[in-house]
């Protein structure tokens, strides 16, 4: 005897991963009878998307590990430190002209922030004049005087620069280098006795260091008051200067603002202007730069479910990828996939944060390594390198669709597949698997042209189910499948 079933799994198990034949009477076997099944024909659509969630082929995955430097090794002794020749940086005192500015200088003044400007490609140098001053007539440079070539980087007796603590300010900016470790400063203050000194007048040169140009912190000095300079109650016109100041800094800077300190209070300006600043030189010293890990950082880059054919699967990587430095390439002649990793390591310079240190690759299934042709789940990507795929690309969403049933066989099937994610099941017994490698939304048949069969262990038969795999052990939900198959029962021996 035989029963039919023709099942539509839309009816009863639409969005399921199974087909369940409820049996109107259970099909019970005499102890002389045995029954076998087999599946005559199946048919569905393979609607399902190439890339998902629910194949867990959608998330690629970048471990960044980043740096910072700011590890600091100094390498030069007390007395070896290195002058900044700011003189020698944007002036050529060897030319004949009124002008002594090098070519590759570039001066500027700003009448509304009363700030002037000495620029190369190595620094920037800024000075903030009086707030009184409607311009700086074209040709004046207040560190140099145009008369008698006076300039106060070169320590010349002559040079007097207007340094009034209430208005006045150096800013230097290291344009090329980044970061200088600012440690030894001279410098020299004119009085010109044109106001009496009726009390003693102290003078600080302070120095201030920051990275952003917006947000300055003190650098002492490293004996207390080793910057003052004093002039006595009563004293005439005078100079003074305060060479080889050590300030105790630990850090190197892209800024240094340096101004002064006084006793001298606000209001009495025209004593304030009797001071000049006379001479400054700065001077740095050599430093090495190490690094500190900062903890990992994952991004799980999320592909959109959908069917992707090569080309948008490579555009789409590419969006995902670009914001990181790494661009993916497909090679034509060996349909291998490529990540080029593009990222420029920052100059080392202190406080400088290094995103892309370390970035490893992390593809977590095996299905998402199989669509790329990476094998290993975890790899580095090579700054400035290239790391080139295993195998091949493959976008197809799954090649079998295996058919198991909760019956028990008299010989049990036997599978070796291998798990794609971390939703991959049991499967049981196989009662047929169907070559599903066609493109998406194609319909796909199978028919029984072998008369393919298995006996089946039980006695009594109340339901049917039938589960749906991939080759993965991955469930499948289908939304569509008509599927015949037949169990047929004979007495043993017949």
């Amino acid at each position: 005897m035989s029963y039919n079933f023709y099942i539509d799994k839309k009816l009863n198990n639409l969005n399921e991963n199974f087909i369940n034949i409820k049996l109107d009477y259970p099909i019970i076997l005499n102890e002389n009878e045995t029954a076998k099944i087999k599946v005559l024909n199946v048919q569905y659509l393979n609607n399902i998307y190439n890339v998902s969630s629910f194949l867990q082929n959608n998330i690629i995955s970048l471990i960044k590990t980043p740096v910072i430097y700011n590890v600091l090794n100094i390498t030069s002794q007390a007395g070896q430190e290195i002058n900044i020749n700011l003189s020698n940086e944007f002036y050529d005192l060897t030319l004949l002209s009124v002008d002594k500015l090098k070519d590759t200088t570039i001066k500027n003044y700003d009448d509304v922030t009363k700030i002037f400007t000495l620029e190369n490609t190595n620094y920037k140098l800024y000075y903030k004049s009086d707030d009184n001053y409607n311009v700086i007539t074209q040709g004046y440079d207040p560190f140099f005087t145009n008369a008698n070539y006076n300039n106060i980087f070169i320590n010349d007796p002559l040079a007097k620069l207007q340094f009034n603590e209430y208005q006045n300010y150096i800013i230097l900016e290291n344009k090329n280098n980044l970061t200088d470790f600012l440690k030894k400063v001279s410098y020299a203050i004119d009085y010109d006795g044109s106001v009496s000194l009726n009390y003693n007048v102290l003078i600080n040169l302070i120095i201030n260091g920051s990275n952003d140009g917006i947000n300055y912190e003190n650098i002492e000095t490293l004996i207390p008051n080793m910057n003052s300079i004093e002039f006595n109650s009563g004293t005439g016109s005078i100079n003074k200067s305060k060479l080889n100041i050590y300030y105790n800094t630990s850090n190197p800077y892209k800024y240094y603002k340096l101004y002064l300190s006084t006793n001298i209070v606000e209001a009495q300006t025209s004593l304030q202007n009797a001071f000049k600043l006379n001479y400054l030189e700065l001077n740095k010293a050599n430093y090495d730069l190490s690094y500190t890990t900062q903890p990992p950082i994952t991004y799980n880059l999320v592909i959109p479910d959908g069917y992707y054919k090569v080309s948008n699967y490579i555009t789409t990587l590419n969006n995902l990828l670009e914001p990181h430095f790494i661009k993916v390439d497909l090679s034509n002649i060996n349909n291998k996939i490529s990540f080029k990793s593009y990222s420029i390591p920052p100059e080392q310079s202190y406080n400088v944060f290094d995103d892309n240190f370390n970035v490893y690759l992390m593809l977590n299934t095996l299905n998402i390594r199989e669509n790329i042709g990476i094998e290993n789940d975890i790899i580095l990507l090579p700054r400035g390198g290239i790391l080139e795929a295993n195998k091949n690309i493959d976008l197809i969403n799954f090649k079998k669709l295996i058919l198991s049933t909760n019956l028990k066989f008299k010989k049990n099937t036997h599978n070796e597949f291998i798990g794609g994610n971390d939703i991959t099941t049991g499967i049981g017994d196989v009662l047929l698997w169907i070559d599903a490698d066609e493109p998406p939304l194609t319909c796909v048949k199978y028919k029984n042209y072998e008369n393919s069969y298995y006996d089946i262990d039980d006695k009594i038969i109340n339901n049917i189910i039938i589960k749906l795999h991939n080759e993965k052990r991955q469930p499948l939900y289908l939304d569509n499948m008509l599927i015949h198959l037949q169990i047929s029962v004979r007495k043993v021996g017949k």
